[in-house]
């Protein structure tokens, strides 16, 4: 018994003196996941996919892609490297004229936002502000879980 205590608290001992640092956790959401990638991922999904919208889901993220005059909901993993599944819509909404109109991609928005105020992407989308400028609406949650808006101009790219 006594020898049995003995290994254990030598373990202990070593375990604790041990200089290795444990894993970093995994990511936990699609907050946190690589949204460049996934929305990458959707807009290769279908032929000349534009993404317009992006939102995080329960199981990776929902991005919306238009393609040849369609619209289509893509889900993507969290991680951004695989399409789970995608289905075209009954009905186009107008954000499809919004999207043609973009000269600035969905990544380069949130690249330029993302560069102006640091954070994870909660959700984007393609509208117009209210002086009628096409823009991308970029919702990022800093690291103290503050949300900022950030509106990147769709045609120049000039963050707002």
């Amino acid at each position: 018994m006594k020898s049995s205590l003995l290994v254990i608290a030598v373990a202990l001992t070593l375990a604790a003196c041990s200089t290795e640092q444990a894993p970093a956790p995994a990511a936990s959401g699609p907050v946190e996941a690589q949204p460049v990638k996934a929305i990458q991922a959707a807009a290769g999904a279908l032929p000349d996919g534009r993404v317009f919208d992006v939102e995080p889901a329960n199981d990776g993220w929902e991005i919306k892609v238009a393609s040849h005059g369609q619209e289509y909901k893509v889900r993507v993993s969290p991680d951004g490297g695989q399409v789970l599944g995608k289905q075209q819509a009954a009905k186009p909404s107008d954000d499809l004229a919004k999207v043609e109109q973009a000269a600035v991609d969905a990544v380069k928005a949130l690249q330029a936002a993302q560069q102006r105020q640091p954070g994870d992407l909660d959700e984007m989308e393609v509208d117009y502000a209210a002086d009628g400028t096409l823009v991308w609406e970029v919702e990022l949650r800093d690291g103290k879980g503050i949300e900022h808006d950030v509106n990147v101009d769709a045609r120049t790219g000039a963050v707002r």
